[in-house]
């Protein structure tokens, strides 16, 4: 039983090594710290749980976003308060022009790609976030206000992995160890440390929705919906969040197969076989796998090819998310759009070296000749050559082979890695990454 003093007093050692372990941390961690209040706390506690460790590797990244005249001197305060919490510290500037509008997600999504970037470079495998309980509560809120189902009402996660970071290798976590715990008790540790933070203004700036979510959380209270109850309602999605991607795994798991060309086929009566929630997120899986996206379609455009598949009215096929899914020998086909791939950036290769392409394809150059090689799509002109050197065809959709992955030097074909090279001074290595359902059958 938690006692009133307990709910409120200052986190203990013992409690935030309990929070951190039961997330299995990796031996090298970061900590995303502005020098606020909530980050300051979770600098310190995770500075304190990484003495009392051998082995472990702790340093603290500061973004500057650069949006207020004081934003630079702050960060150069928090890289003080680093080093006096004894923890190596980064500043991380974002450059380059501001957008008009919507510059508090741009400014998130930059955060995010800046601390991901400094820890690849770090070696870091696990990054810590300040995200607690008033927080979950501020999130669940915003969401429901969206008209978010089961997925964006399940919050905030205490561990995400980061889908596809190169180098592939590495594999990224998020992880919140101060997710149950209210900002009341990190105020409270912050005193009893004697530790002062930085206070950001536009935390008290009402034009933000979560400020506004915030204010309202706490004339909720009155009705007992206070934090601890939201994020309590939170956690119960997340369960049943995770009861629905389990049932998803096992139909995608006994239904699909994603070939090595990048394309997924099944049969459309299996759709029947089972819910529509399970037959829809299983439909939105296919499509971030063979999209290589991140995230899956709005539900609107989903629900409408999903009742176009199941009345069997897909025609010559349809688009949806950078796919094109059409019907072919009974099954349908799922394919990625070839101009969606052809629109992919060309990523420079080194030798040794495997990289991600399209979301799609890892693909490690193992001989070469010298000079830049290039990995973009094969497109139709690459294909008519493949084929006019004699090489044999994979048994797959035309779109498809126009959206391989190939090799070129100054304009030239070199070859593409599913198909084959028509000189012996080039080979590479490919192969597929997979959608985070269909990685785990």
């Amino acid at each position: 039983m938690i006692t009133s003093r307990e709910s409120t007093g200052p986190v203990g050692a013992a409690e935030f090594a309990r929070a951190l372990c039961a997330l299995e941390p990796a031996p090298r961690l970061a900590v995303a710290f502005s020098g606020g209040p909530d980050s300051l706390a979770l600098l310190f506690l995770a500075a304190r749980w990484a003495r009392a460790r051998k082995r472990v590797h702790l340093i603290a990244l500061t973004v500057d976003h650069g949006l207020r005249p004081g934003s630079a001197a702050e960060a150069r305060v928090a890289a003080r308060m680093a080093a006096a919490l004894g923890v190596p510290h980064r500043i991380l500037k974002w450059k380059g022009e501001k957008p008009k509008s919507g510059i508090q997600a741009a400014a998130r999504a930059a955060r995010y790609r800046l601390l991901t970037e400094a820890c690849r470079k770090e070696g870091v495998e696990d990054l810590l976030v300040a995200h607690h309980l008033d927080d979950q509560a501020e999130t669940f809120l915003l969401r429901l206000a969206r008209g978010s189902g089961v997925d964006g009402l399940a919050a905030m996660a205490p561990s995400r992995r980061f889908d596809a970071p190169p180098p592939l290798s590495q594999c990224l976590r998020l992880l919140r160890p101060l997710l149950g715990l209210p900002r009341a008790r990190l105020a409270a540790t912050l005193e009893k440390a004697g530790l002062e933070a930085i206070h950001d203004p536009s935390n008290e700036n009402e034009r933000f929705d979560r400020v506004k979510a915030r204010r309202l959380l706490g004339e909720l209270g009155t009705l007992g919906l206070d934090a601890r109850r939201l994020a309590d309602t939170a956690a119960h999605m997340a369960r049943v969040r995770a009861a629905l991607e389990a049932d998803t795994r096992a139909f995608l798991a006994a239904h699909t197969r994603p070939a090595p060309e990048g394309f997924i086929a099944i049969a459309p009566e299996c759709f029947g076989l089972v819910a529509d929630e399970i037959a829809l997120r299983a439909l939105a899986e296919i499509l971030k796998a063979v999209s290589g996206g991140d995230y899956p379609p709005r539900f609107e455009a989903l629900r409408t090819l999903y009742d176009a598949l199941k009345a069997g009215q897909l025609g010559h096929g349809r688009t949806l998310h950078g796919c094109k899914l059409s019907l072919d020998r009974g099954l349908v086909f799922a394919v990625r759009e070839p101009a969606a791939a052809l629109a992919a950036p060309a990523i420079e290769l080194r030798r040794g070296r495997e990289r991600a392409w399209d979301g799609r394809f890892a693909v490690k150059l193992t001989t070469a000749p010298a000079g830049a090689i290039w990995l973009r799509a094969l497109g139709a002109e690459g294909l008519a050559l493949l084929k006019k050197a004699g090489l044999p065809m994979p048994e797959a959709p035309r779109a498809a082979l126009l959206a391989l992955p190939a090799l070129w030097k100054e304009g030239a074909l070199l070859g593409a890695p599913h198909i084959g090279f028509p000189g012996k001074d080039v080979r590479a290595e490919v192969r597929l990454l997979k959608g985070r359902l269909l990685d785990s059958p």
